[in-house]
C-alpha cells in the first residue's frame, strides 16, 4: 500500500478545477440545469455554485435557456436555467478497420455537425492507413467550422493499450499493431486523443443509443445493467459494459472473443492461430460459406439473401451461427451479463444470430433457471463517432 505520506499534496486549484468539470458536466448532461439543482445534487455549498456558474458563463461554456413551465403552485423566484453553448468546442469522433473508416464530429452540446465514410484501399499498411484517417478527421473539421477542438476519440482496431494509445495487436493492417496511433493524431491536430477497440465503441454506442441515436448524450436505452456486445466485421470482437463504463484489464482492452479457439483443428486465423471464432464467422469467411451453397459475391448480396430468408443461406451459415453461440455460453458463465448484443452491418445478419444463440442459450439455462436475452443491432457509422465522441466527454468531465 502506498504511504500517504508519500503523496502531493492536493492543491486548492486542483479542487477548483475538479468543481468546475464537476458543475459542467452536470450541465452537459441535462437538457437544462438551474444553480439550485446543481447545489442540491451536487452536494456543493450555494454560494460555490453561483460562483462557478458565474465563471463559466463568461468563458462562454454555458448560457442561459429558455425556462420550462412551472407549477401552478410554485411559488417564490424563477430560477434561471443553462444549458452548454454548442459552439463553445468541437469533438471529433472515428472509427476504422480493414477497408473504411468513419468520422463524426459534434459541438458541445454532442449534437452531430458532420459525418461520413471512407474507404480504405485494400492491402493499406498503417502508414496508407493513417493518412486516411487523418486526412477524413482534416476534412470533416474543415467542413463543420466551430469552437476550438476539444479532443478526438478513436475506435481502433484489435488489442488496444488506452493509456499510450497504440494498437498492440491487429493482423489485418500490416504494421498497425505497435503503431503510435494516438501520438500521431495529437501531433497533428494539437489536442488530446482517447481510444478504444471498436468493439467496445460499438457496445458502448448500442448500450447509449440503441439503433436510433435520437438520445440526449449518455442517455441510457438499455434496461440491463450489464451487457456483452459480440461485433462482426472484417474481425471479430467483443466488449463487456457494466453501468455504463466497458471492461478493460490492466490499461488493455479485453475479451477478445474472436479469438476463442472453438477448435484447436479449425480453420486457419488471421491471427495465426487455428479454429479462432474469426474464422468462423469474420464477414468474408460468411460470405465464402454461403458461396459455397448458392451465388453469393459480397455482403451487400449477403444480407440480401438473409433479408428474404433463404433457406440455402441459413442452412450453410448455421454451423458458425452455432460456433457463437457456443462462444457466447462460455461467456455468460464467466460474465453473466444482463443481455448479449449482436451487432454487425446487415441488421437481418445480427437478428439471425441473435435468434439462433438465444434458441442455444434458451436450451442451456443459468443456475438461476434464467436464460440470458439476446438481441440484434446494426452497426451504424453515425452511432459508433458519436460513442468514440463520448470518451471525450467521459475523460473532460471525469
Amino acid at each position: 500500500m502506498t504511504d500517504l505520506r508519500d503523496r502531493a499534496p492536493i492543491r486548492a486549484a486542483d479542487i477548483k478545477e475538479l468543481n468546475e468539470r464537476l458543475v459542467l458536466g452536470m450541465v452537459f448532461h441535462a437538457p437544462r440545469a438551474s444553480q439550485s439543482e446543481v447545489a442540491t445534487t451536487s452536494g456543493l455549498k450555494a454560494p460555490t455554485v453561483f460562483r462557478i456558474f458565474g465563471e463559466l458563463e463568461r468563458a462562454g461554456l454555458i448560457a442561459p435557456v429558455a425556462s420550462p413551465p412551472l407549477a401552478a403552485d410554485r411559488k417564490g423566484r424563477r430560477p434561471t436555467w443553462y444549458s452548454t453553448v454548442p459552439g463553445a468546442y468541437r469533438i471529433v469522433g472515428l472509427d476504422f478497420r480493414a477497408g473504411a473508416a468513419s468520422v463524426v464530429v459534434e459541438d458541445f452540446s454532442a449534437a452531430v455537425l458532420y459525418a461520413e465514410e471512407r474507404l480504405i484501399p485494400p492491402d493499406s499498411d498503417a502508414d496508407a492507413a493513417y493518412a486516411v484517417v487523418a486526412q477524413l478527421a482534416a476534412d470533416a473539421l474543415e467542413r463543420a467550422p466551430g469552437g476550438p477542438l476539444l479532443g478526438i476519440g478513436v475506435g481502433a482496431p484489435g488489442v488496444v493499450d488506452l493509456a499510450r494509445g497504440k494498437v498492440l495487436e491487429y493482423k489485418r493492417i500490416p504494421g498497425l499493431s505497435g503503431f503510435s496511433l494516438a501520438d500521431k493524431l495529437s501531433e497533428r491536430f494539437g489536442a488530446t486523443v482517447r481510444m478504444g477497440n471498436n468493439a467496445t465503441v460499438a457496445a458502448v454506442a448500442a448500450y447509449r443509443y440503441g439503433s436510433t441515436g435520437n438520445k440526449p448524450p449518455q442517455a441510457r436505452v438499455n434496461d440491463a445493467d450489464s451487457i456483452f456486445a459480440l461485433l462482426v466485421r472484417s474481425g471479430v470482437g467483443g466488449a463487456f459494459v457494466r453501468a455504463g463504463l466497458p471492461y478493460q484489464n490492466g490499461g488493455k482492452t479485453a475479451i477478445e472473443i474472436g479469438h476463442m479457439t472453438m477448435d484447436p483443428h479449425g480453420p486457419e486465423c488471421a491471427c495465426g492461430g487455428a479454429g479462432c471464432l474469426e474464422s468462423y464467422l469474420a464477414e468474408d469467411v460468411l460470405i465464402a460459406t454461403v458461396a459455397a451453397a448458392r451465388p453469393c459475391i459480397d455482403f451487400d448480396e449477403l444480407d440480401t439473401l438473409l433479408v428474404s430468408e433463404d433457406g440455402a443461406t441459413l442452412t450453410a451459415l448455421r454451423p458458425a451461427v452455432e460456433k457463437a453461440s457456443i462462444a457466447l455460453l462460455n461467456v455468460r458463465h464467466l460474465l453473466d451479463p444482463g443481455e448479449f448484443m449482436i451487432i454487425s452491418r446487415s441488421e437481418a445478419l445480427s437478428n439471425f444470430i441473435a435468434r439462433e444463440a438465444q434458441c442455444y442459450l434458451s436450451e442451456r439455462p443459468g443456475p438461476d433457471g434464467c436464460a440470458s436475452s439476446v438481441r440484434g443491432y446494426r452497426w451504424d457509422a453515425v452511432l459508433a463517432g458519436r460513442a468514440a465522441c463520448d470518451m471525450v466527454f467521459d475523460g473532460f468531465f471525469s
